[in-house]
């Protein structure tokens, strides 16, 4: 049997090969829970979380009193009532919200 020329794998060390963060989502619809401006796609992206109120965008709800099954089973009421009081769809959530950008604040929406 041949001898291993390495003991491990050697490590990569190629500059075009580096890891890069990830590219930002320009978003160009009305979240339905928040009302910013974060949905790309004109808001059919299926499985998207807005990154201001983690609502995922559920295509399959026909009525906002309809629970949800990518949202914890909230209603988008609910999630909206969630919003206004703690700034996120789950009180626990909260801490992975962040902040609208300016240009995702519509005009009509009242920001927490």
């Amino acid at each position: 049997m041949p001898k291993a020329k390495y003991r491990y794998p050697p490590e990569a060390n190629c500059p075009t090969h580096q890891t890069q963060a990830p590219a930002e989502v320009k978003g160009d619809s009305p979240c339905p829970c928040c009302g910013c401006i974060t949905i790309p796609n004109g808001g059919d992206a299926l499985a998207y979380i807005c990154p201001v109120c983690l609502w995922e965008i559920d295509l399959f709800l026909t009525d906002e009193n309809e629970p949800s099954d990518q949202n914890h089973g909230l209603t988008l009421v609910q999630a909206r009532q969630n919003y206004a009081q703690c700034g996120a769809v789950l009180p626990r959530l909260k801490q992975y919200c962040r902040p609208p950008f300016p240009e995702e604040i519509a005009p009509n929406i009242a920001i927490k």
